[in-house]
């Protein structure tokens, strides 16, 4: 609570938090079927995300600056949550313990939790679904494994409906993992493709309403533009070929310093100290965040942010290698399993030696092994809470300092008492959610009604020849410090 919840209001909406607040606004509005931008479909981005802001802002009556940023805090907590599942069922109640406390300790969550941005909102469904993975090939064969793959499956259709990339994390996980263990045909089974079949109508239903309200070209065109700004270098740069190498040492730099302790799972001596299941997980993990990695490196358009679906893994990775980091320095090797206790190959038939509850008993590490190294762990959390109070009590006001977004609105409600505001080219989305009344689109400067007031940047203000009959009321700056003109219709 204190790593997610502290600094949900601190400081004012930055960058495009207010353009994710805007449309989460408009759900409260009435449009919860898709985003809703000044007026127009804004379908660059799936509904999900917006629905879950309007959702935690329904008990409040409006959207805030806190409120838009409790779905990235409550989707952290739920991924902290599943990953303490995993590790504990699996590796036992420290390791749970150990992945919980250092999950959220990278630069990436520190800047993206509290956050109005989509990004963890992706992590939390993204987690999800590969947690279900797991569970899914562990169960091969039971009837409990439908269940598994058909609620991994709706993971990845609601992480698909908040952002378009959900389904490429999960299948480049799958995938490699499946051929990894010789089970490629799981997914030409009937259990996978029920569940494939379950998430696609419910894309599909969406997709259908959509197309119902906006039609089929404004949906197409959408997708096909967000794929080609995904995918497609920009001419004027060409491939970013330097970036191949600079790319991942950033993402494994925003998770530094625990990351380092992933590249000791390469090592064979670490597998070899994990039974059936500790491997199953391992192998997850590996397939998790390397293949992701790969794809996210070589697509030509980079932000280290697109990587933070694969932060639960490379940490994951990091504890593992920290648990057999600590078993080498302070314990003794593991004894075997005994005789009858299962098959070293199906970890689904391995007992629980201590509860009985088919989890494998892992013979490392011990009490005495963690609690040698309790001080430097809790210096380190002490550190991360340390760098959480300057973040929130220091960056965040000096990155939104001289903006003035509130200010500008509360300027522009006193002009424009009544609304609504029209826009045309602008794209600062603080001022007109600090304004806090309808805007609306237009494109043409003649549409806009006698006595109306609309919002103009430079180059528009300087266009005399379309805007030169509109009367100048004030001129203000935006977030980015350029002036935007408020101007009126006679």
């Amino acid at each position: 609570m204190f790593l997610f919840l502290y600094g949900t209001s601190a400081g004012p909406l930055y960058r495009t938090e207010a353009l994710r607040a805007i449309i989460g606004r408009s759900c409260l509005e009435g449009h919860w079927l898709y985003p809703m931008l000044y007026g127009e479909p804004f379908l660059t981005k799936p509904p999900g995300h917006y629905v879950a802001i309007g959702l935690c802002s329904l008990p409040f009556g409006e959207v805030t600056a806190a409120t838009a940023r409790l779905p990235s805090a409550l989707a952290a907590a739920l991924s902290v949550v599943l990953m303490y599942g995993l590790f504990s069922r699996t590796l036992g109640a420290r390791a749970g313990l150990l992945i919980a406390l250092l999950l959220p300790c990278s630069v990436l969550w520190l800047d993206k939790v509290p956050s109005a941005e989509i990004d963890m909102t992706l992590v939390g469904w993204v987690t999800a679904a590969i947690v279900l993975l797991y569970r899914a090939v562990e169960a091969e064969g039971r009837r409990v494994a439908l269940g598994f793959w058909v609620g991994a499956l709706l993971c990845v259709a609601g992480g698909a409906l908040t952002k378009w990339t959900a389904p490429a994390f999960f299948y480049l996980t799958a995938v490699p993992l499946l051929i990894w263990r010789g089970r490629l045909g799981l997914l030409f089974g009937w259990r996978h493709l029920v569940a494939v079949g379950v998430a696609t109508a419910a894309c599909a239903l969406w997709a259908a309403a959509v197309v119902h309200e906006v039609g089929w070209d404004a949906l197409a065109d959408t997708v096909r533009k967000e794929a080609a700004y995904r995918f497609a270098p920009k001419a004027s740069k060409g491939y970013p070929w330097a970036e191949l190498v600079t790319y991942p040492l950033a993402v494994l730099a925003a998770h530094f310093p625990v990351s380092g302790f992933a590249l000791l799972t390469f090592r064979p001596s670490v597998w070899k100290r994990w039974d059936a299941r500790g491997k199953l997980l391992l192998q997850l993990l590996h397939c998790w965040t390397w293949p992701n990695l790969l794809f996210w490196t070589l697509v030509p358009n980079h932000n280290v942010r697109y990587a933070l679906p694969v932060s639960a893994g490379l940490m994951g990775l990091a504890v593992m290698g920290l648990l057999a980091w600590v078993s080498t320095k302070g314990n003794p090797p593991p004894n075997p399993l005994p005789e009858g206790r299962g098959s070293s190959d199906d970890p689904s038939s391995e007992p629980n030696t201590r509860t009985g509850s088919g989890v494998p008993s892992l013979p490392f590490p011990s009490g005495r092994a963690l609690g040698g190294r309790l001080p430097l762990l809790l210096t380190f959390l002490l550190c991360w809470a340390v760098a959480k109070v300057v973040f929130v009590e220091v960056v965040v006001p000096s990155r939104t300092a001289g903006r003035n977004a509130e200010a500008t609105g509360a300027a522009l409600r006193e002009h424009v008492p009544d609304g609504p505001l029209h826009v045309f080219k602008l794209k600062d989305e603080g001022v007109t959610f600090y304004y806090a009344r309808p805007a609306v689109r237009l494109s043409d400067p003649q549409s806009l009604p006698p006595g109306a007031a609309a919002l103009l940047i430079e180059q528009e203000w300087a266009d005399r020849a379309a805007f030169g009959h509109l009367t100048l009321v004030c001129c203000m700056h935006d977030q980015q410090g350029d002036p935007i003109y408020l101007v009126r219709r006679p």
